[in-house]
């Protein structure tokens, strides 16, 4: 098979499954960083072990993103007496992540929402998001001293 010809048929293919990709909806369990150093997609993974009671996203096909975070909190003892808080982070933005030819690459992202000192945050936002997006991944990324950063928590991780 030549060159041109798989790009061609990877690019039918993307738009062929991006369509179903968020037909309807997507929804999915979140997962609490476990500071390993793995990226996902262009984003880098936290500094520290968090860990996470109960998170939740769900994405429609018309860009309706709802995530709930309860107890969203260092699990590191190296962190002393901020284990079990936040620390620092004072807020999370809710990034979607497609997978494409380089990779999943964020194509979207929330406005940071407040992170409790106990851990807890809701983001009830509209994204514009792009015509195909094959396999959906939401990741909540950390705003620390007022950047963003890694993510803490994210979809189909395990």
């Amino acid at each position: 098979m030549n060159r041109a010809f798989a790009a061609a048929a990877a690019a039918v293919f993307a738009f062929g499954v991006a369509g179903s990709a968020l037909a309807d909806e997507f929804e999915g369990q979140l997962v609490a960083c476990p500071s390993n150093g793995t990226a996902i997609g262009d984003v880098g993974s936290c500094g520290k072990i968090w860990k996470l009671a109960h998170g939740e996203a769900e994405l429609s096909s018309n860009g309706h993103l709802k995530v709930k975070v309860k107890g969203l909190v260092l699990n590191d003892t190296t962190t002393g007496e901020f284990n079990g808080t936040p620390d620092g982070v004072d807020a999370v933005a809710a990034a979607v992540l497609c997978h494409g030819p380089g990779g999943a690459k964020v194509v979207a992202q929330t406005d940071p929402a407040p992170l409790s000192k106990q851990g807890n945050a809701t983001i009830d936002a509209k994204l514009k998001l792009p015509g195909a997006c094959i396999g959906p991944v939401i990741v909540l990324r950390e705003r620390y001293e007022g950047k963003i950063g890694g993510w803490l928590a994210a979809t189909g991780v395990e």
